[in-house]
């Protein structure tokens, strides 16, 4: 998470769906994927309709469950609405503009 990710939300103010990669997971100290509060962070920065987190149990490496991010989304006023997907479940996202 940071700040230059704020110029996707420049240049596409109206985003339909973000796929948020998460886990919270460090390789030799760099952050390779955002912990479930990036993940609201960069919602609340991004403001899309809908959002679909990914990534955060592929591996025994992730150190941030799914829960952390369920529970600051539950928590948050943010209007995107999230989608929780099990592995190899699809989901129709429908949009009005």
């Amino acid at each position: 998470m940071h700040d230059e990710l704020g110029e996707i939300g420049r240049r596409f103010p109206e985003i339909d769906l973000a796929v948020v990669h998460l886990g919270g997971t460090r390789v030799l100290g760099a952050l390779v994927s955002m912990d479930g509060l990036q993940g609201r962070d960069l919602l609340a920065m991004l403001e899309p309709r809908h959002a679909v987190p990914v990534h955060y149990d592929d591996y025994g490496v992730f150190k941030t469950p799914l829960s952390q991010f369920r529970d600051v989304m539950a928590a948050s006023d943010l209007s995107t609405s999230v989608h929780y997907l099990e592995r190899g479940q699809t989901h129709q996202i429908t949009t009005v503009h």
